[in-house]
């Protein structure tokens, strides 16, 4: 593995930065230019070394909301929902008779799939390419697509999955990646489906084999009994090679308070069971894997609260795993950076 700089995009998230695509891509534009500040160059001006950004999970989910103002002043995510798609109601029906769509949120998703791809791969991309970067760009729910990604997108039907786009310094998407294990109660209810383990890629950079593992696909066991699919991912992409691993996350459960889903008897807060039964704990069952860059998602939507600290972890030859840096707050938006040797 070659030298490489770290970041994980602790991103703060609202209505608001939804409200138009010029907003949300004037964000995404500051971040990666906060990013370049922090990249050491050459005498001559170049980048030092290559750089890999992650943004953290669900920061595209909410692209559906840009140009529908209206629909952000609703007071729940089932409200706004409601409001697109009663906007949308016409190519809904269409959607879901084409596809055969087994719920209203697998019609509705689908529905608004393409300009939500476009305006998550539209921004990514020319980032990616205008400083250099190789991108994760946190995930987005998106069925899968019958086109590649430079002809546009056109859903294949209407399964939709939890998706993570990652892009090369060319602006070339290079991988897509699909949520194996589907958090209980949250990703759930909504009818997303989960993927296949051959929907776990492991992609070939200049500094080595990257893979990406989407918040819950890092935890080493379930959180509840009752999900025999349950998959620990990290030691499947280890198999494979991985030496990097991208873990967007958005933990929509206070930090600092008991974990819902404790058993009788149990006492870990929601901080405690996020190394206990995380990625921190199965990197040391991993061969191949060195480092994990895990940024989380902050801020409100609607009635969600999301705050957690960001985290780079590493893992030495002889099986230590170390926190290498931390976000400083859980609920501000801040860049945690590492160069991994």
């Amino acid at each position: 593995m070659r030298p490489v700089d770290l970041f994980a995009v602790q991103a703060r998230v609202s209505p608001s930065l939804y409200a138009d695509a010029a907003r949300f891509e004037a964000a995404v534009e500051s971040q990666a230019e906060a990013i370049a500040k922090r990249r050491e160059r050459t005498p001559s001006g170049a980048f030092a070394r290559p750089a890999l950004a992650v943004w953290p999970e669900n920061f595209g989910v909410f692209a559906c909301l840009a140009g529908r103002a209206w629909a952000g002043r609703a007071k729940t995510v089932g409200g706004a929902m409601f409001r697109v798609a009663l906007g949308e109601l016409g190519p809904l029906v269409k959607t879901a008779v084409r596809h055969r769509a087994r719920s209203l949120e697998e019609a509705l998703l689908t529905t608004l799939a393409p300009e939500v791809f476009a305006l998550v791969h539209r921004t990514f991309s020319r980032v990616a390419k205008a400083y250099g970067l190789w991108i994760v760009a946190g995930t987005a729910y998106l069925p899968r697509s019958t086109r590649p990604a430079r002809e546009g997108f056109e859903p294949l039907d209407a399964r939709v999955f939890n998706v993570a786009l990652t892009y090369a310094p060319t602006g070339e998407l290079v991988a897509e990646t699909r949520k194996q294990n589907l958090v209980p109660t949250q990703e759930d209810v909504l009818h997303l489906s989960p993927g296949k383990p051959e929907d776990l890629p492991v992609v070939d950079t200049e500094f080595g084999k990257l893979a990406t593992l989407i918040c819950y696909d890092g935890f080493d066991e379930p959180h509840t009994r009752d999900e025999p699919g349950f998959r620990a991912c990290g030691v499947l992409v280890d198999e494979r090679g991985a030496e990097i691993v991208a873990q967007p996350s958005a933990n929509a459960w206070p930090w600092n308070e008991p974990w819902v889903f404790n058993e009788p008897g149990e006492s870990l807060l929601r901080r405690e069971q996020w190394f206990d039964e995380g990625m921190f704990a199965q990197l040391r069952r991993c061969r191949h894997v060195r480092y994990v860059v895990n940024p989380q998602l902050v801020g409100e939507m609607f009635e969600h609260r999301f705050e957690a600290p960001s985290l780079i972890l590493s893992r030495s030859p002889e099986g230590e795993v170390r926190v290498e840096a931390r976000a400083v707050s859980i609920d501000r938006e801040e860049i945690v950076t590492l160069t991994a040797e």
